[in-house]
Order: C-alpha cells, then structure tokens, then sequence
C-alpha cells in the first residue's frame, strides 16, 4: 500500500518563486460572501510533504558497508539510506557524504568493508508523519543544532518508512509558509479595503444587480423552455433508435438459432457422407472379390469414396464457418443487450433532465419575480438614500 503513495526522487526543480510572482486574487464584489485567495490555493500543493518526498533505500543491520558503498554508487541521486528493523520501522539514518567521509580513509576497506553499516548510522533521527503539517515539520527540522541540522528527516505513514525529505527542500517549505503567511496578511487587507470602498455604492450595486438578475432569469426561462422541446425531440428520437436496437437484438437471436439448425443439417450431411464412405468401402471389397466381373463396380465404389470424402471436408469447413459465425452473432447479441441497457437507463436521465427543465422553469419564474420585488426594493432604498443624503447636506 505505500508503495502507491510514495514517489520516485523528481528530476525537475519546483516553482522558482523570483520567477514566478503568485497573484494574490481580486476579493468579490458581494459584501457577505467570503472568498479564499487564490495564492492560497496555489500554495496548497507546495505545502504538501508529499510534493517533496523522496523514496530511499531501506536496510537492516545485516548489510556491510562495502554494500552500503556499492548502493551509493549505483545510486548517485540518493541522498541518504534509512536503517530499519523488520517491520520497515525506521531506527537510524546514514547520510551520503558523512558515510563517504568515513570510507574515504587510507585502511577504511580493511576496516570497515565486512562490518555492519549501523556503525556509521546515525540514531538520534527525526521522523515525522507524512500528514504532519508542513509548519510543523519545519519548526522541527530547523530547530536542530550542529550536524543533525543538514540531515534528511524521515518521513512515515503508520509508523512504517514512507521516504525522505532533505533540508533544501525543508527550506524550500519554509519559503513558501512565509510567502502564504504574507500572501493571507495580503489578501486580508485588500479585502477590508475593497469592503470599506463597497458600503458607500451598495444600494446601486444591489440594484443594478437585480436588474441584470430579472432580464438574466427572463432568458433562463427561454432558454429551459426552449431546451425542454429540445429534450422531448431527442426524447422521441432515442425512443426510435430504442426500438432499432430490440429489433436488432430480436433478429441476432433469430440468426442464432436458424445457425444452429444449419449446423444440426451440417452433421447429419456429416453423417451421410460417413455411411457413403463406407458403404463404397464395403462395394470396392465385394468388386474386389468379383474380379474382372467386378472391376467397373469397384470404379463406381472408389468415385462414390471420393465423393463422400469431399462431402466430409465440405461438411467440416462449413461446420467451423457456421461455428465462427455463431459465436460473432453471440457478441453481436451480447454487445446488443449491453447497448439496449444502456439506453434503457440513458431514458431514464433523459427523462430527469426533462422533469429537472421543467422545474428549473417554474423556479426562473419565481425567480423574476423576486427580483421584480427587489428592484422595486433597491428603487426605494435609493430614493431613501437620496433624501438622506440631501438631508446631511442641509
């Protein structure tokens, strides 16, 4: 199961974020409605651990360092291999250029080539779930002091080992948890700005908006009334091809048994042809006996031989085309039923969609009307807003 959720090292970099500015998005004209940024959303997916992870090998204390020294030679992207125990949980890291560092001595073949490589791992490691919040992870990754603080963190799913992230990509994260921070500080004062900037035209907006509504629903309610007579036209013309379909499922199945009784007439031809076989079998062993008395009976025996051998090669290769054609008829009346249940429950949508139009045209009625009560509304409240306005004037 984890090997689904854990991927291959990526070989391209992430979003270069000097390069590539994220917008921060223009807040809703709507007073009440709250609306989330858009680089918000694009920052979710850089903030997810599983953008950054990294599969590594994992070993047990029985590998030696000469396999440990030949697997990072194989391996040149890794960046570091993780010690576990039988269960795949995580008990030790060996980093790539520390382990070099340690091989890299004059007498380190003789030394170390045999021994385990948990001598060189490193078992005071930092293991977080893989679901951990990323701020989480990275205060944790940070906070590390001397060596530790340029080694991999292990990442986990249930305990077991899912992968790697390395610093430059912790790092990286914490990049982009500053940027979402400044991005929301962001959004949240322009969306009080524009807030404050909307209260004064909020009745004009209101009533412009309800204008747009009622001549927006009026075309709602053409266009579902027109759609609806679409709908039915299609309706009856699916209802015909419906009929095509049972019509070609009826004769498929009529093909079918007028093949099988071809094939019954087949064998029994089959059969004839065998007795004749025999039967000139029988007459060329009687012309046999007869001698010269027998010899033009014995050619009308050997022709009749013949013939009934011909006939049961005719028979065979009929017999298998009948077969062949018989089992394409069975698809044909197999792919025939599939289709015909798909129609049957495509109706059923079609009819949906039908009672769906005509609801949707009842509720665009109501609709127009509502908004004819709310520009009368906004007219008030406008005038209102007028006398008010003037009064503050005085």
């Amino acid at each position: 199961m984890l090997e689904t959720m854990i991927r291959e090292p990526q070989t391209t970099q992430p979003i270069d974020i000097a390069t590539h500015p994220i917008p921060v998005e223009q807040v809703e004209i709507e007073i009440t409605q709250e609306t989330q940024p858009e680089s918000v959303a694009i920052l979710s997916d850089e903030l997810s651990l599983r953008r950054y992870l990294i599969t590594v090998p994992a070993i047990t204390v029985e590998e030696t360092c000469r396999e440990t020294y030949i697997r990072f030679k194989r391996q040149t992207h890794l960046p570091c291999i993780v010690l576990c125990d039988g269960q795949q949980r995580p008990e030790g890291l060996i980093m790539r250029e520390q382990f070099y560092r340690h091989m890299a001595s004059r007498f380190a073949s003789e030394l170390y080539d045999t021994r385990s490589t948990v001598m060189f791992s490193q078992p005071h490691i930092l293991a977080m779930d893989i679901d951990t919040e990323a701020s989480i992870v990275v205060d944790a990754a940070l906070a590390r002091e001397g060596d530790s603080f340029y080694e991999c963190v292990v990442l986990t799913h249930q305990g077991l080992l899912a992968g790697i992230i390395t610093i430059r990509d912790i790092m990286e994260l914490s990049n982009y948890l500053q940027l979402s921070t400044e991005q929301r500080r962001i959004s949240s004062l322009q969306e009080t700005h524009q807030f404050v900037e909307q209260i004064g035209d909020a009745v004009k907006v209101v009533q412009q908006a309800a204008q747009e509504s009622h001549r927006e629903l009026h075309l709602m309610k053409q266009q579902t009334v027109s759609g609806q007579q679409d709908l039915n036209k299609a309706n009856q013309q699916f209802e015909e091809v419906q009929q095509l379909v049972v019509r070609q499922r009826t004769l498929a199945e009529d093909m079918l048994h007028y093949t099988g009784q071809a094939s019954k007439v087949v064998h029994a031809v089959t059969d004839l042809a065998g007795q004749s076989n025999m039967l000139a079998l029988n007459a060329s062993i009687e012309a046999a006996r007869a001698a010269t008395a027998g010899k033009g009976f014995a050619v009308v025996a050997e022709e009749m031989r013949k013939l009934s051998s011909h006939i049961t090669a005719l028979s065979t290769d009929v017999n298998r085309l009948l077969t062949g054609l018989s089992e394409m008829i069975q698809q044909s009346a197999s792919s025939t039923h599939t289709t015909e249940t798909v129609m049957d429950q495509s109706m059923v949508y079609i009819k949906q969609a039908n009672q769906l139009f005509g609801k949707m045209a009842l509720e665009a009625e109501e609709a127009s009307k509502s908004a004819e009560q709310l520009i009368q509304s906004a007219d008030e409240a406008d005038h209102l807003t007028s006398i008010v306005a003037q009064a503050l004037q005085r």
